[in-house]
Formats: C-alpha cells, structure tokens, sequence
C-alpha cells in the first residue's frame, strides 16, 4: 500500500478547507444580513420545496387542489421528498449541495490525476483542482438551493470515466449509471448523454450501450406520460415556456430567438473558442473520437440548452466538462508552460484573472450574501405578509416563497404551477388575468408590473408597492405592486399592510400609493 507523506495529504485537503472556508464566511453574512435567518440566494428552490412536500403526500404540484409541474428536473423534487418530514427539510437542499460541491472537487481530483499522472507537482494539482472552486460556481450554487451542483457533478463523473475508457481501454459500469440519472437532473443533460452513449457504443461495447439508452429515454417518456395523465402537457411547465408554446411565434423563430438571448452571455463565446481549440486537435488523428463526442456535446448545449442566466447555473456543467477535455487534449503542452516558477506565477496571475473579470464569477462569490438577503427582503417578506397577515388566496408572478409558506392557494400568473396561464397568454385571450383570479377566488395581487404592461386589466387598484433598497440584487425587479381588484376591500387591504409594514426590516418598506 502506498504511503501517503504529510505534505501530500495537506495539499489534498486545500481544496476542501478553501471551500469550506468560503462557505462560512458565506453562510455568517447570509446569517447577519437575514436576521438570522438562512435564505437561499434565489426564490426558485422553494418552488421545488413544496413540490417535494406535496410529493411526500401523494400529490405532484404546488396547490393541493389541482396538479402541476413548475419544476424543470424530474428527480430533484423527488429526492428532497425523502427528507420531507425531517425538522431540517427546508435546509437540505443546502446539506445536499454542500455534499455535491464535495463531490465535484473529488472527481475534479481524479481527473487532474488521471490526465496528469506524474507530469504535474502535486502543489501545481492542488492549484487546477482549487480553481474549479471558481469554475464551477461552486458556492453561489449551493447557497442557490438548486439541483445544478448534481448536474455538474455527474457531468464531471462521466467524464472521469469517458477519460477511463479512452485512456487506459477500462469500462466502468458506474458511467453508465451516471447517465442513466444525469438525464434525469436534467432535460439538457441529454447533450452529453446521447454522445457519450454513441462513444461507448462505438467503442465495442454495444450492447451495454443500447440497453443504457433505453434506461435513459424510457423514465422520460414515462414521466412525460404521466403528466399527461394527471391533466398536463407532455413537459414540465418551466420547460414549456422557454418553447414554442408560450408564444405564437414558429418552432424556428423561438429556436434562433433562444440562441440569440444566449448569445448575450460571455459563456457562449467562450465555449465557442473551447469547440475551435478541440477542433484544432483533429488534425493530429489521435483521439478524433472522443474529440467529436466532446464537440457534439458543447454544441447541442450552445444550440439546443436552456438560456444562460445567474450564477451560470445553467451553462456550468458544460463548461467544466468542455475545459476537464481541454486539459486531457493539451496535457503535453500545459507542463511546459507552468513547470517554471515564473512561467507558473504568470499562467496563475492570467487564469485568475481570465476567471474573475470574464465570467465574473467572483463578483458571485463575493455578493452572494446580498443575493440572499435580497430574496429575504422581498420574496420571503411577501411570504410573511400572505402567510401570517393576510391568510387569503393571493396571485403572484414569483412562485417559490409565497407558494412555500401560505396555507392558502397561491395563483401563479406567470405560468410555472398553472398551464392554463401558458394557454392564455400562447392565444393573448383578452383579460385573461382577471378570468384566472376570479376562477381560484383571488383578489389581492402582487406582481412585478413590468411583467404585465400588456395584460394588467386596467380596473385594477393599486394600493403600493414593496421597495427593496439593495445595490446588489438576485430579485429580478426591486419594486412588487400590490394590486386590489374590489374597490370594496381597499381599506381593509390597506389596515393588514400597514400592519405588515411596521414589522419590515431594514432595506425594505412599503409605500403607499398616495405616499
């Protein structure tokens, strides 16, 4: 048994206690700016939180009374499910994702090492393997609540074993398990899914291959059934609105819309010049095909992938995939530039740089305290004022909190846990909004108006407005109107608010309309 020296093991462990650290230093900002309380630092995960309570019970949706489907994974939901009568249950997505991030620096690990080998300083390693502490988001993503640390994970696990495979010819059945569950993460996943399948297929092992496929493609056309069958569309609702069917533009015309909003993000381009540089490597006829499976798989995400948005979450897997096969491709060339110590300190300098001023992924770090108390001072107020003051139906566009906290039905008016709302807006049925709030018995209304210039029926009253007063924000407006559709509940909308206004902390108020 090899023996493992002192030095070895401290440099192993950097990694662990530099992510670590950063998650304290976190977590005690996000503790003293909330209050003491630990909000995550978007609203979405507490969609997911009550579909997963709901799930505990025996019912797929947000609202008790009918089914939904605002989740765009179809096993995270389930996985929080487990730990839904657990004291802790609203912490676990944290827990997990601490777990994940974990998770991801260990496989990071092996991958460095099996490209590497000896070529490397185990310090020059502890270096690669720390800066994907910033590569992939690491800690944003696990204060997000979100399940894109497993979909980074399992990505960096396959190519750990695609690596395997090409490398030293050894097939790891755990790769195909990888699979199987990394399309069930998430829909997108299916651009490294389907390659990878074709590269092992190709690589003689077809029947392992075809079988794998099956397992892949078989849960989703089983889920897509049974959301048909509980009264839905054949995809989750969160999936459906970035589609065709939100609006009445073409397939195509929403194809190249999707890639142009992307196309806004730095991200893009980058794997663009990831895909130029592997493409450069066919020309010396080694490894042309894991290169090809590589490329196709960038290329689906840049075509076919969810729009690119905070924290990178939904770009990240890939692009840790793309650069763990960038290093594997240009291994012979990346000793030569950093074995010297000045050559080291420049490439350092460079890649840090490169990271923190081009994806600005240490303006995330940085900031995700202020990310987090900007949900608290908006969504999780809101979800106090329903919850604890008002306690009647309420209408919404952000669904995660309120839905999380109020004992009462939650309209969503922008269409994440009601198809219906997807339908009227898809066909522009005139006042569509007023049709869905008299349906679900919902008077009081809170909303981002910029949302809804076209839609807001214009009988409707505002009564004010919830100000957050923050720089730095992951809300994505700083004003939510308050809307009374009765003229006759005006004053008594009015008393509850002023109520709910004395108890606002600092950062957050709430005017009055004839303020």
């Amino acid at each position: 048994m090899k023996r493992v020296l002192p030095t070895q093991s401290i440099h192993t462990a950097i990694p662990y206690l530099l992510l670590g650290l950063i998650l304290l230093i976190q977590g005690i900002a996000i503790y003293l700016f909330n209050d003491g309380k630990l909000v995550y630092n978007l609203d979405d995960p507490y969609i997911h939180l009550s579909l997963a309570r709901n799930i505990a019970h025996g019912h797929y949706g947000i609202n008790l009374i009918e089914p939904s489907a605002p989740s765009s994974s179809i096993l995270w939901p389930f996985i929080l499910a487990i730990f839904a009568r657990l004291p802790l249950f609203e912490y676990m997505p944290l827990i997990l994702n601490i777990v994940f991030g974990g998770g991801i620096l260990y496989f990071v690990h092996k991958t460095i090492n099996l490209i590497f080998q000896n070529t490397l300083s185990i310090a020059k390693k502890t270096f690669f393997i720390s800066l994907f502490i910033i590569i992939g988001s690491i800690t944003p993503l696990i204060w997000s609540g979100m399940e894109h640390l497993l979909q980074i994970l399992l990505a960096v696990i396959i190519l750990y074993h695609l690596l395997d495979l090409e490398i030293n010819n050894r097939f790891n059945r755990s790769l195909l398990v990888a699979v199987i569950i990394n399309a069930l993460v998430r829909y997108e996943n299916l651009a490294i899914c389907i390659p990878v399948l074709l590269f092992i297929y190709l690589k003689g092992h077809r029947q392992a291959a075809l079988i794998s496929l099956v397992l892949t493609i078989a849960p989703l056309v089983a889920f897509s059934y049974f959301l048909h069958r509980i009264g839905l569309g054949y995809l989750p609702t969160s999936v459906i609105i970035k589609g065709a069917h939100f609006s009445n533009q073409t397939s195509i015309e929403v194809f190249f819309f999707n890639i142009w909003i992307s196309m806004q993000s730095k991200t893009w381009y980058f794997l663009v010049g990831v895909v130029i540089l592997l493409a450069l490597k066919l020309r010396q006829k080694t490894h042309n095909l894991f290169i090809l499976i590589v490329i196709s798989s960038i290329v689906l995400q840049l075509l076919l992938g969810t729009n690119f948005g905070l924290y990178y979450r939904y770009e990240t897997y890939i692009i840790v995939y793309a650069i763990l096969a960038f290093l594997y491709l240009y291994k012979e060339n990346i000793p030569n530039l950093i074995n010297s110590t000045r050559k080291y300190l420049m490439v350092s300098i460079a890649l840090i740089s490169f990271i923190g001023v081009y994806f600005n992924y240490m303006y995330d770090i940085i900031y995700t305290p202020m990310m987090s108390s900007s949900i608290y001072l908006q969504q999780y107020q809101m979800a106090i004022f329903t919850s604890k003051y008002y306690n009647k139906n309420v209408g919404v566009n952000d669904l995660g909190l309120v839905a999380y906290m109020n004992n009462n039905y939650t309209l969503d008016l922008f269409g994440l846990s009601n198809i219906d709302v997807i339908d009227y807006r898809k066909n522009q049925i005139p006042g569509w909004m007023n049709i869905m709030s008299d349906r679900y018995n919902v008077d009081l209304i809170m909303i981002y108006n910029e949302w809804f210039v076209k839609y807001r029926p214009s009988e409707w009253i505002k009564i004010g407005e919830l100000r957050l007063n923050l720089r730095i924000s992951s809300a994505a407006h700083k004003d939510v109107d308050f809307y009374v559709r009765n003229p006759d509940n005006i004053e008594a909308a009015r008393e509850i608010i002023n109520q709910f206004r004395q108890t606002l902390p600092k950062n957050a108020e709430f005017i009055f309309t004839q303020e």
